[in-house]
């Protein structure tokens, strides 16, 4: 039976609470409880706790007077981390068996993106090399964890540069099975003169994946940098690893295309088919890897301020000539600006009051909030509730007084 302890903080002012509460839930060892008695609805305090991913929470009594939470250590995530390490370290080199891949795709049914990503930092870490895992872990992680990753990927609106980057891999996906096509009718052609309106329609193929060097500029002058500030270094670094490959293969097929007659035909022939059918599937395994794993890792890791940098970096670098125009451009709204000053009001009224003011916004005004602490509870409820339909900004961050802004999309 777990042990349960209770902590009734009724009463008490914000940081005396805090002083009670959050060194109670860090002592909270595998199959204890804790109770938290308070005297308002705690939600910013779930959500927080939510997004840690540490805690089982539930409420034990919902008001009016009195509500109860009960909270419990999720147990042994830790635990659930070594085996993951020793799974993905087994599977190195050889092509993994069906048996263990039905084990891995058992353990690693719930796995996230960032997970996943902390994962193989750590192995990194250990002396895997990172050739090792370009060329056959990721690869074995992917085929292990395909349908767990697409089913937890977080979609986002543009002009959101992730929203960005995954519609110019759409282009890019068409223009590889254009690719792959072409690849067929080539290697079956006895001469040039066979190839036809085919050899056009390669220059304008191989033309447009070329064309692609600035959606990976944009990701490794814009994107990339962010991750590394937030210790993300070896995933950005397998993709650069892979972008130096796909320019090489992509500009020899475009320099082919354009001067077959500089070839013997069955030169000619041969390393196009070798060419478009690296592209062809290597190219394509990238982007599921920086769809389903790396903007997944940057969706949970990087702050709304991020982003904005992000977008603006990527605008300095320019677009592809296939980008849609809508990504590009950043809507302006004029902006109201309702200020809420909590300092004076009792705790207990603030959380009803600060969603009165949030739900009578009109779209693209702002409510800044002034608090005597820092509203970081807050911010998870926001992200749950109205993820993609607000923008949080920092104005100012202590040691006395918090104001940030809110703006509703």
């Amino acid at each position: 039976m777990s042990a349960v302890r209770t902590i009734d903080v009724k009463g008490l002012e914000h940081a005396d609470k805090e002083k009670l509460i959050f060194p109670g839930l860090e002592s909270l060892k595998d199959r204890e409880t804790l109770r938290i008695v308070v005297e308002f609805n705690p939600t910013p305090l779930v959500y927080l706790l939510k997004a840690e991913g540490k805690f089982d929470i539930r409420y034990e009594k919902e008001g009016p007077d009195e509500w109860v939470l009960q909270v419990s250590r999720v147990p042994d995530r830790e635990g659930q981390k070594q085996q993951f390490r020793e799974l993905i370290t087994g599977l190195r080199g050889d092509e993994a068996s069906p048996e263990l891949k039905e084990k891995a795709r058992a353990l690693l049914q719930d796995v996230d993106a960032k997970t996943l990503g902390v994962m193989e930092q750590e192995l990194l870490n250990e002396g895997v090399s990172h050739d090792e895992i370009r060329k056959s872990l990721c690869d074995i992680h992917l085929e292990v964890m395909k349908d767990s990753l697409v089913a937890k990927r977080i979609d986002v609106s543009a002009p959101h540069p992730i929203h960005t980057f995954m519609a110019e891999h759409e282009v890019i996906v068409s223009t590889l099975e254009r690719l792959g096509r072409l690849v067929g009718k080539i290697e079956t052609a006895g001469s040039v003169e066979e190839l036809g309106a085919d050899l056009k329609e390669l220059v304008d193929v191989a033309h447009h994946l070329v064309e692609a060097e600035s959606h990976h500029q944009r990701e490794e002058e814009a994107l990339f940098p962010e991750l590394e500030k937030q210790g993300i270094t070896e995933p950005p670094q397998i993709m650069k690893m892979d972008h130096v490959e796909f320019r090489k293969h992509k500009r020899s097929l475009y320099q082919l295309a354009l001067h077959p007659e500089e070839y013997d035909f069955g030169q000619f022939k041969s390393r196009v088919v070798e060419l478009g059918q690296f592209l062809t599937k290597e190219l394509n395994s990238h982007i599921f890897k920086e769809d389903n794993i790396l903007y997944q890792i940057a969706l949970q890791t990087l702050s709304e301020e991020d982003w904005v940098k992000v977008k603006r970096l990527c605008d300095q670098v320019g677009y592809c000539c296939f980008t849609p125009q809508d990504q590009q451009e950043v809507k302006k709204v004029n902006s109201t600006v309702v200020e809420l000053d909590l300092r004076q009001i009792m705790p207990f009224e603030r959380h009803e009051l600060i969603f009165e003011k949030w739900e009578a916004l009109p779209a693209g005004d702002t409510l800044r909030i002034i608090n005597d602490h820092d509203p970081k509870p807050l911010r998870y409820q926001f992200e749950v509730e109205y993820k993609d339909h607000y923008e949080w900004e920092y104005e100012q961050q202590g040691p006395k007084d918090w104001k940030v802004s809110i703006k509703k999309k």
